[in-house]
């Protein structure tokens, strides 16, 4: 099985976090999506220009200030689809990793991905409960677009939040079911204003993949991987 990781590094900041996470020798090989791909040209990594479709952390974080329980937990702008479609363009699966991410020694190796979304065992709420807690303002849109994507909104009550900071996508012939949902989830929430809420879209957009999130496949990473969070970072 061929395996790729891959990251966003968008803006000073990030791209300094992506070269030091891409330069771990326990992960590779790496594509990066970048608004300055020469950043990375002394790297033994793919790196991709890209423009994002959203506003970035910096821009979101000016707009609505911190982030909390009104605003939902974090800013996500959907951007990371691109990264994992290039990548699956070469490999059979690929690794997100978040750019705020650091990888310590040891890190295992893994042979074998089940097919579809394999993420980290961290969060277990469902979509439903995960807006109830973080951004309760995004539940009636969450509930039109399941209702447009799998005709019935009680998904979000069985569907759960996928935790953005690493997860893999390995193909079976769905990842195009899986990718044009979340692009339709991701036009559907910036058509209404909504920047954040990633997390859910990707979820729903595995259950329109028929695809069921796998919690067991990543966990061997788990006590390797340690991920800032919490917005923009100084470079």
């Amino acid at each position: 099985m061929s395996v790729c990781f891959c990251t966003l590094a968008i803006g000073a900041p990030y791209r300094q976090l992506a070269r030091t996470l891409c330069a771990a020798p326990a992960c590779g090989p790496w594509i990066v999506l970048t608004d300055e791909p020469g950043d990375f040209a002394d790297l033994p990594v793919r790196a991709i220009y890209h423009r994002p479709i959203g506003p970035m952390a910096p821009e979101y974080i000016k707009r609505w200030g911190p982030t909390g329980t009104d605003r939902g937990a974090a800013a996500a702008y959907h951007d990371r689809r691109f990264v994992l479609q290039a990548a699956l363009e070469e490999h059979d699966t690929a690794i997100m990793l978040d750019a705020d991410s650091t990888v310590s020694g040891g890190f295992p190796h893994i042979k074998v991905f089940p097919p579809g979304l394999a993420v980290l065992p961290l969060l277990g709420e469902t979509i439903a409960e995960h807006l109830e807690t973080w951004g309760s303002w995004r539940i009636p849109t969450f509930e039109e677009l399941a209702n447009d994507l799998i005709k019935d909104s009680a998904i979000l009550h069985q569907a759960r939040w996928i935790h953005e900071a690493c997860y893999a996508v390995t193909k079976d012939g769905n990842e195009s079911r899986f990718f044009w949902a979340w692009e339709h989830g991701a036009n559907f929430f910036q058509r209404r204003g909504i920047e954040s809420g990633e997390g859910g879209v990707i979820a729903l957009a595995a259950a329109y993949a028929g695809w069921t999130r796998n919690d067991t496949a990543l966990a061997p990473l788990l006590p390797f991987i340690q991920h800032q969070g919490g917005g923009p970072k100084k470079a």
